[in-house]
């Protein structure tokens, strides 16, 4: 079994369409506060190596990075999201027009039989006002060669570009290579 802990429906929505047969875990694993995607879930790895369980975890977390605010916030941008909106956000960010440059950065973890590994991904983009269906920061993170918001895009328009999308494929490369099957 290869189980994904997360309580963020798209991101294991995203997970299952790359990982076939990939389970949830409903694992609360405690979450450092810290703006750096890799110290984050290299922490969350740390939690899951002393679980003391017996199939393989996966783990992730994203950060945007706004170029205007020297790479804040971040790992920390739900908290962000969540205290203003994504349309008060985006109005900050964009008060300093020479710049609404934003990356978002995706690290993914995988633990097996005492194992583990780390692989990252981004997308890079621009901040504008809120477009689209509101989950998170989609709304606000536009993907230029698209022209639309991650919030404009249909699942499967977003998962070709998405942050996550190269780190889950050699998450599960890596767990091939050691035997882990999703249908196990």
């Amino acid at each position: 079994m290869i189980a994904f802990a997360t309580s963020n429906k798209l991101k294991f929505l995203e997970a299952a369409a790359i990982i076939p047969g990939i389970e949830p875990l409903h694992l609360h694993i405690p979450e450092v506060q810290e703006t750096d995607v890799m110290r984050v879930v290299a922490d969350k790895l740390n939690f899951v190596s002393k679980a003391m369980l017996d199939h393989a975890v996966i783990v992730e977390d994203t950060g945007l990075y706004i170029s205007s605010w020297n790479r804040l916030p971040g790992a920390l941008i739900k908290w962000f999201v969540d205290e203003l909106g994504t349309k008060r956000l985006a109005e900050i960010v964009l008060a300093d027009r020479e710049n609404a440059t934003v990356e978002a950065i995706s690290a993914v973890g995988v633990w097996y039989r005492g194992e583990s590994q780390v692989f990252s991904g981004r997308t890079a983009g621009r901040i504008v006002l809120p477009c689209g269906d509101e989950l998170g920061w989609n709304t606000i993170f536009y993907y230029p060669p698209s022209q639309k918001t991650f919030g404009e895009m249909s699942f499967d328009e977003r998962l070709k570009v998405s942050m996550r999308r190269a780190p889950l494929i050699e998450a599960g490369k890596w767990l091939a290579e050691r035997g882990a099957d999703a249908e196990e």
